[in-house]
């Protein structure tokens, strides 16, 4: 949709829009008056114009809707509703203050402890905020809404200020009351703020066509600006302005995760990851341990930036596809080619890495950290103790209380670097380059292989794919994998490697549920988890295993039990 055209589509909504912020800042203007001389008048004034503000805000948000039904509109014009609508409700939200700001006149018994505070400061900041919501909306102009964004910071500012002066008034004992209502005052002040912030963010998310927070937006700005022109080969250097930004997911530790594409061809397009900093900074080290292992592995990291609590990277963006999508939509002859490299790779890794020190994994362990989430999601797995005839059947909790003993007696010979979150998706295969890298490497360190290769198999296992030829695919390659793990374990000497597998498989298994919502094929996975648990700990008794020298080689692993 050219410009000309989306200007028509929205003309209506635009002219309720200007009357609308025009309206807000009126009715705060007369919330300012009255803090310094209430009047009743003036009170009915602010009553009639939050009226007609809640009228507005309902005949936008209806031409809004109307406008969405329309099937000639582009994203970029449908991003610039959906903003108005936010901005709208927002900017009723700050009529909404004013008229509680003056609703709280009436519990005053004397006006004169308001007046020792001065509210002209937080006003002339909103009053300049206001002033430019609309051009930074339906300008998209990226300047004016990050000047409405930092508004709520200076209003915060200054509230600190008020708060801690309050507070010290409050300790002399005087006016206790008034003091309160004053703090309240200022609190909905304050909370203006907010919502300015929100309509920053709104007029943002028109622009770049991104969700997009203030600090995240600011945090893509510099590390932008940290970027080195070139690195290697690489032409890298890049300004917002340059780029077109496009959200790929947000993970479940609050990670962002978004790519960037140069409008200049000659640039490479480029991953921005913001998370927390330690989250950040573990995978930055990481991914240079594993470039400095075998190049061009990881994703190349081109820039870092540390901005407090949190942090990002820009990184290579790789070209291919995860493995998963391969197994999903390729024919068998092209899945095998595609795992035929990842062993390779894998292989060669776990080679170069190995090193002959004893290594215990903990898997009940880890999978007691992760039990409270489990049952958050399926509190039917607390199941208590049965009994069937002569058999005893125990509770769930008892059975992990019962395997945590196997944590020490199940020990791994050697370790090697693990990436420590080796799920399908976190592969890519370049077929056409016949290359392999590895992404999301910040759980990597030296550790059991095992906890690798079970995850592995359970990532392939939760996949709720049951169409013949895709789950056909998934299961030989989950069998395949375990072979190849199972070689590379008899070439190493490992003894214990079914047993360590098998408690490893149950922890993936379990902790996988969380992520499962179904409750037929969650149950499938809890039930082959204590099924394994079951099997390790009767292996255990039956051989009188006590220490961790205790002899596993004779533990079978139900191979079944690999593939749903």
């Amino acid at each position: 949709m050219t410009s000309g055209t989306e200007a028509n589509a929205i003309a209506g909504v635009r002219e309720n829009f200007k009357f609308l912020a025009l309206e807000v800042t009126k009715l705060l203007d007369d919330t300012r008056l009255m803090l310094v001389d209430p009047r009743e008048e003036v009170m009915a004034k602010i009553v009639a114009r939050d009226d007609y503000v809640d009228n507005l805000k309902s005949m936008i948000e209806n031409k809004c809707f109307r406008l969405l039904t329309n099937e000639d509109l582009d994203d970029g014009t449908i991003d610039l509703i959906r903003a108005i609508n936010v901005a709208t409700n927002n900017l009723e939200r700050v009529a909404d203050f004013g008229v509680n700001i003056v609703g709280q006149l009436r519990y005053f018994t004397s006006l004169e402890t308001l007046h020792r505070f001065d509210a002209t400061p937080f006003f002339d900041a909103v009053f300049a905020g206001l002033a430019i919501v609309e051009d930074a909306l339906f300008r998209r102009d990226m300047s004016l809404a990050l000047q409405i964004c930092r508004t709520e910071l200076e209003i915060d500012d200054l509230y600190l200020a008020v708060f801690r002066q309050i507070m010290a008034d409050l300790r002399t004992g005087q006016a206790p009351e008034d003091l309160v209502t004053t703090l309240f005052i200022y609190r909905y002040l304050e909370r203006t703020g907010d919502a300015l912030l929100n309509i920053g963010e709104a007029a943002i998310f028109a622009t770049v066509g991104e969700k997009l927070r203030v600090s995240e937006f600011q945090a893509l700005q510099e590390t932008l600006a940290h970027a080195s022109a070139r690195v290697g080969d690489v032409p890298v250097g890049l300004d917002l302005s340059e780029v077109d930004y496009h959200g790929i997911w947000e993970t479940r530790s609050g990670s962002r995760i978004g790519m960037l594409h140069a409008r200049d061809s000659s640039k490479r397009s480029v991953v921005f990851k913001e998370g927390r900093t330690t989250k950040v900074l573990e995978e930055k080290l990481a991914l240079e341990r594993w470039e400095q292992l075998e190049p061009g592995l990881p994703p190349r990291v081109f820039a870092y930036h540390d901005h407090g609590d949190k942090a990002s990277l820009l990184l290579e963006y790789l070209q291919g596809d995860t493995f998963q999508r391969i197994m999903l939509d390729s024919d068998g002859r092209v899945c095998t080619s595609a795992y035929t490299m990842v062993i390779e790779t894998i292989g060669r890794v776990w080679d170069q890495t190995l090193e002959p020190t004893a290594c215990t994994p903990n898997f009940v362990r880890q999978l007691s950290t992760r039990l409270p989430d489990v049952f958050k999601v399926h509190p039917e797995f607390r199941t208590a103790a049965k009994r069937i005839g002569a058999m005893n059947i125990p509770g769930f909790e008892s059975l992990l209380d019962a395997a945590q003993v196997l944590d020490t007696l199940l020990v791994a010979p050697f370790q090697v670097l693990i990436h420590g979150d080796f799920n399908t998706d976190n592969i890519i295969v370049n077929l056409p380059q016949r290359s392999v890298h590895l992404i999301d490497l910040h759980r990597s360190r030296p550790f059991d292989y095992l906890q690798d290769v079970s995850v592995f198999i359970v990532s392939n296992f939760r996949l709720k794919i049951f169409d013949p030829g895709p789950r056909r695919r998934l299961d030989q390659v989950t069998r395949e994998f375990y072979s190849f793990a199972r070689e590379f374990a008899d070439a190493h000497g490992d003894t214990s490697f079914n047993a360590r597998l098998a408690l490893g498989l149950a922890r993936s298994l379990l902790t996988s549920t969380r992520f499962v919502m179904d409750p037929s094929f969650s149950r499938t996975m809890m039930l082959r988890s204590c099924y394994l648990i079951e099997q390790l700990l009767a292996y255990r008794a039956a051989h009188d295993i006590v220490t961790e020298s205790g002899d596993w080689s004779g533990f079978v692993l139900d191979q079944t039990t690999l593939v749903p």
